[in-house]
């Protein structure tokens, strides 16, 4: 009887893929090869210290080299190390269905010691060094044992992101099957999928430990921030598979570096307290200091619920908040754990592409622009200001609209206009640091310029909210700040011809003659701030565009008279909202630039005591320390220092470019 054929169930199949995120390791430190996973074989500090990969799952890295030592050669001592590495994670919440200790009497910001195995058994308690000491160990609770026998397990979520950047995305899988909703900022049709897993994780538990950490107590720690008050919604959130470690965040480095980077508690976005509310509040209120504060908190706030950048950002402005207030004249960019964040932001901003990048992704941008400006104005904002201005171009040259940038602005929805309005302004002031053109000014002409006609309607939208400035003297302080770059450049070429400068200058300043006398009566005290501040803006753009015909001579009648007006309109708001202190200094703080060009080119030292006084008293009103007051003052102090020549032009221009202030 000849043989059955065999069946197909019978021949030889593709061996069994390895579980997710198993690397069998032959290079790498002994505690990555340990695990089985990828080592990202960076030495932190120099060739003798430890690995990035553990200190961001916070082990101890066991050193590098071609053999293990001998007491690594023991196959159960290796077995039982490797259950222990995981129950530490697992302990961490760093692998799914576990979601982390209830309540954590182990410091979690402290690291696994390994080594402590080299003697004897490795069997026994699993060991955490208590703050201070490298010997000490508690027991975990049975609560913190990965068989823990709470009633709920839940996934951790997928949210927040302190070190994208820091590893490779190819070490580690991305899944395009996890679904989501289709308004999720993680779905997959807005963003690629490296992007949906560039977030970092946060765990929930059911309830919070009592135990004071120094992450706990940090300033930046949000383990202060949440609370859990309601039920959990998993619904289109992603999970991380099993055994998929994550990074927390980045390892301290040099002396005196921060130590604590992330509290031990994670939660998602939805147990986000009112405290964090409270901090949205206050920062915007200083930050859009004349804008809808109907509006923007409730923006702000459903970002930082929904983006992860965002919640990053916030949590800069909010740390730099409070931390100015109490060290007004210590400078938060000097915080390691800042910077970190600060580069980790710009790397995951930047790693999106122009039809990638959102709305909340350029907010995020513009957050680390007054981050810069909470900190006296100074550092690389201009790397931020440059990804909000990819997106505006992206949002006014919509093809929809047909290049219409006007029914672009029009169309666009609420955060959007905020983000095209914000952006145009940070950008018009940049530029007169940086001494370039306005890089949106094409766009600035069409949608602000004042002789253009109009079929139907003419657009609604202002700058009036949130910058205090009305669009036509928008207008005329981007067209003078490219009328100082047009002049500099001809000046060096030998090619300026004075009629044509004193013609561009005319058709500015026709625009910015004074309003009807006196001024008109405001509802509210916010509306007043708002008016007066445009007249601030008007006066000192047209003081600006007479030092661009006559150069910064202070004692050429033109500038003298655009300085008086100048410093009467700033002396105006002193006088109108006396009553309201807080108005008054929100004028002061929205106006540092105009404050700045008049108080350089007045030569009248009352002037000049009462400009300082100004700026002296904004910086101690209400979220002292906060913004580019103090700064601008020392720069007005280091202009009026020596006597000025009456032929000798004042250097405000060269001082602002060389400093890269942003007054703002």
């Amino acid at each position: 009887m000849p043989a059955a054929p065999k069946s197909p169930r019978s021949k030889k199949t593709a061996s069994i893929s390895k579980p997710k995120g198993a690397v069998r390791a032959k290079s790498g430190c002994y505690t990555c090869r340990i695990r089985r996973k990828k080592c990202d074989e960076k030495r932190m500090n120099d060739a003798d210290g430890p690995c990035e990969t553990c200190l961001r799952l916070k082990l101890e890295c066991l050193g590098f080299g071609a053999k293990r030592p001998e007491w690594l050669r023991e196959t159960s001592r290796v077995s039982e190390i490797r259950d222990r590495i995981k129950a530490h994670l697992a302990a961490q919440g760093m692998i799914k269905g576990h979601a982390g200790s209830g309540s954590r009497n182990a410091i979690q910001e402290d690291i696994l010691r390994l080594s402590d195995y080299r003697e004897g058994p490795v069997g026994g308690d699993m060991t955490y060094p208590s703050p201070g000491s490298s010997s000490s160990a508690s027991t975990p609770r049975r609560e913190d044992s990965v068989e823990s026998d709470r009633q709920y397990h839940a996934p951790r979520l997928m949210l927040m992101s302190s070190a994208r950047g820091m590893f490779d995305h190819d070490q580690y899988p991305v899944h395009s099957d996890i679904p989501s909703r289709s308004d999720s900022p993680c779905d997959t049709t807005m963003h690629s999928s490296v992007h949906d897993f560039d977030r970092d994780y946060y765990q929930f538990n059911s309830r919070l430990d009592a135990v004071e950490t120094p992450a706990k107590k940090s300033s930046f720690s949000r383990r202060g921030l949440y609370e859990y008050n309601g039920e959990l919604s998993l619904s289109g959130l992603y999970t991380i598979d099993d055994d998929d470690e994550q990074p927390f965040g980045t390892a301290p480095t040099g002396p005196g570096a921060v130590t604590h980077y992330y509290p031990s508690e994670h939660v998602a976005y939805e147990f986000i307290n009112e405290s964090l509310r409270n901090y949205v509040d206050n920062v915007v209120k200083i930050q859009y200091l004349l804008g809808d504060r109907d509006v923007l908190p409730a923006m702000i706030w459903e970002a930082i619920k929904s983006h992860a950048d965002s919640h990053d950002a916030v949590t800069l402005l909010s740390k730099a908040y409070y931390s100015r207030q109490d060290q007004p004249y210590v400078s938060v960019l000097q915080d390691f754990e800042v910077t970190v964040t600060i580069r980790t932001l710009k790397g995951s901003l930047s790693s999106k592409g122009r039809g990638i990048f959102s709305a909340d992704d350029a907010m995020s941008a513009l957050h680390v622009v007054s981050l810069f400006l909470f900190d006296g104005g100074q550092g690389k904002w201009n790397d931020f200001l440059n990804l909000a201005v990819m997106y505006v171009e992206h949002i006014l040259e919509n093809p929809a609209y047909f290049n219409n940038y006007s029914v672009a602005l029009e169309a666009a929805n609420a955060k959007d206009e905020f983000v095209v309005k914000t952006t145009i302004w940070f950008d018009v002031l940049a530029s007169i640091t940086t001494q370039e053109p306005p890089r949106l000014l094409n766009y600035i002409r069409e949608l602000f310029k004042p002789d253009l006609s109009w079929i139907g309607r003419p657009p609604s939208y202002s700058m009036i909210s949130p910058m205090g400035c009305e669009n036509i003297v928008v207008w005329a302080l981007a067209e003078t700040s490219y009328l100082s770059y047009w002049k500099r450049r001809h000046e060096q070429t030998g090619t300026l011809s004075i009629p044509e400068l004193v013609r561009k200058v005319a058709e500015i300043e026709q625009y910015l003659r004074p309003g009807p006398r006196p001024e008109r009566p405001q509802s509210t005290s916010e509306n007043w701030s708002r008016y007066l501040t445009s007249e601030i803006f008007r006066t000192s753009t047209k003081l600006f565009l007479k030092t661009v015909e006559s150069g910064d001579y202070p004692h050429v009648l033109e500038i003298k008279d655009a300085v008086n007006d100048t410093f009467r309109a700033i002396c105006d708001g002193s006088s109108i909202l006396s009553s309201t202190p807080d108005s008054l200094a929100a004028i002061v703080r929205s106006t540092v630039f105009c404050i700045f060009i008049c108080g350089s080119l007045t030569t009248d030292p009352n002037q000049q005591r009462i400009l300082s006084l100004h700026l002296e008293q904004s910086r101690g009103q209400d979220g002292a320390g906060v913004g580019n007051c103090s700064t601008a003052l020392s720069l007005l102090r280091e202009l009026w220092a020596p006597p000025q020549h009456p032929v000798t032009p004042v250097n405000w221009r060269q001082l602002l470019k060389r400093t890269e202030v942003l007054l703002v």
